[in-house]
């Protein structure tokens, strides 16, 4: 009987993918299928490390897309994880945007082929699942602080994109949440103004900062589309005539 049993399949359904907890990039190219950029790495790698960490980015250089790998290797490799992802409003920033990537994913990968999915869920088990929440427009302060808060789990990750536009109670429910455990919170946002919570993080040193610019971007430093639909060398060049000074 007992040799029975160790021939039986494992039915454990983090089998296989722990050995991924330090290597974030490892299974978003091994087993999402995901080229990454080398600072969509350094995002990865800092949300492995560090407790915050803040991405200040370009546009159309690929911070969803690193968040959304980020997002599935969090809440495959961690037992009993939670990813909760938001985004400022309008909704359609998450479900377009940030979810979109994640779906993309999910449609290309035998990782997730025993998760339920559905509106803005994936489960993986009662208390095993990455959902998407959205921010009230409407309500009290307090009303959308406590969307925020009372989660708990042995591994948590927030992801907040936009992160420039979302109020403080939001950022208040969530620091709630990460007092105990193994907790990450990933922010990302176009920088435009040196105000407002994600500026305080940066100024008071409790973030680590991955800056995703364009100048990193193949796309420009070849000079020609290796991504499609990202950043362009034109593009760029534009910008810096419109946007600074001679």
């Amino acid at each position: 009987m007992l040799e029975r049993l160790r021939e039986m399949p494992s039915r454990n359904p983090t089998s296989g993918y722990e050995k991924y907890q330090a290597r974030p990039v490892g299974f978003i190219q091994e087993r999402l299928g995901c080229t990454l950029t080398g600072p969509q790495r350094r995002v990865c790698e800092a949300v492995r490390d560090y407790t915050v960490t803040v991405v200040q980015s370009a546009n159309a250089v690929g911070k969803t897309h690193a968040a959304s790998g980020v997002a599935l290797w969090f809440l495959r490799v961690f037992p009993q994880s939670k990813v909760i992802a938001t985004a400022a409003p309008p909704l359609e920033n998450l479900e377009r945007l940030l979810w979109g990537e994640v779906e993309a994913r999910l449609t290309h990968t035998d990782a997730f082929a025993d998760a339920k999915i559905g509106y803005l869920n994936v489960e993986l088990g009662a208390e095993w699942w990455m959902a998407g929440r959205a921010i009230p427009s409407s309500g009290t302060p307090a009303q959308r602080e406590a969307k925020f808060s009372g989660l708990h789990a042995p591994y948590m990750l927030f992801i907040v994109d936009e992160g420039d536009a979302v109020p403080d109670e939001v950022y208040r429910g969530i620091e709630s949440c990460m007092s105990g455990g193994h907790v990450r919170l990933l922010v990302l946002f176009n920088p435009r103004a040196t105000q407002g919570p994600v500026y305080r993080m940066i100024q008071s040193g409790q973030a680590h900062v991955v800056n995703l610019d364009a100048f990193s971007h193949p796309n420009v430093v070849m000079g020609r589309d290796i991504v499609p639909g990202a950043v362009t060398r034109e593009t760029t060049a534009l910008r810096i005539s419109e946007w600074s000074r001679a």
